[in-house]
């Protein structure tokens, strides 16, 4: 028996004023599978991340999410920004449920989510100033976890903090999504994190010919997990899609 895929996007088309930012993409994702995103700056990355969050609905198409069409923001997606975004104001704990209160089971579920993202529950009567960057970065990964979303969404996540923490906070992502069996789709510019982290990498870039209308290839990335990052560097995709990404830059170069 075949399922539906958990996340169905179908973008007809999608502009700026006269330049075409996305142009019939179709992009599919299954749970407990993860897909990256690569191309170069421009070619409308974060664009299709808020398109499919339910921030942006000034696109042509539609995306559905578990079989319903998404009018808006959903608590079946969860999002994590490149930065943080914790409110200074509120605790840790506070910016975990927001907007509901951090009391009773939100509470507790929060302390919980703490526990599961590599923090101490009592990291949440902290206040933001407090957190190291990549301890926020995980505050804001178990914000989007607490309404419990079948799909995570993440816009460049780690490219704020040091490689050692970034490392970690990409280890606790593939285990998140594993424990959850949920999907995600993950915004970035490094080859070696998406063949660490995707199931499958979706390539944004030019079409030849029309500058600044971007066209997408996927690519199965098969290698089995865990993933051994040594090894990334000899992996045959990484080739070409550093071929790809080079081509892309130059055809956009003035």
């Amino acid at each position: 028996m075949t399922h539906a895929a958990l996340l169905d996007v179908d973008i007809r088309a999608k502009r700026y004023g006269d330049r075409a930012i996305l142009d019939g993409l179709r992009l599919t994702l299954a749970p407990g599978k993860i897909t990256a995103l690569l191309g170069p700056s421009g070619c409308g990355k974060s664009t299709l991340l808020r398109i499919v969050a339910g921030l942006d609905r000034d696109f042509t198409g539609t995306v559905s999410l578990d079989g319903v069409t998404q009018r808006g923001p959903s608590p079946l997606a969860g999002v994590i920004f490149q930065e943080p975004r914790l409110l200074p104001w509120l605790h840790v704990a506070e910016n975990i449920t927001f907007p509901e209160r951090a009391r009773g089971a939100a509470l507790v579920r929060a302390h919980a989510l703490l526990v599961e993202v590599g923090l101490r529950a009592d990291d949440g009567a902290r206040w933001p100033k407090h957190l190291s960057g990549g301890m926020a970065q995980r505050v804001a990964i178990a914000r989007g976890l607490f309404a419990q979303p079948r799909l995570l969404l993440l816009d460049e996540p780690f490219s704020a903090v040091d490689a050692m923490t970034r490392m970690r906070l990409q280890q606790l992502l593939l285990t998140i999504v594993e424990a959850h069996r949920m999907a995600a789709l993950v915004v970035t510019h490094d080859i070696d994190e998406a063949l660490y982290l995707a199931d499958r990498i979706v390539l944004l870039e030019p079409a030849s010919g029309e500058a600044g209308r971007p066209a997408s290839r996927e690519f199965d990335v098969e290698m089995h997990r865990p993933r051994r990052r040594e090894e990334l560097a000899g992996h045959p995709l990484r080739a070409i899609l550093l071929d790809r990404l080079e081509a892309s830059v130059a055809a956009v170069s003035p």
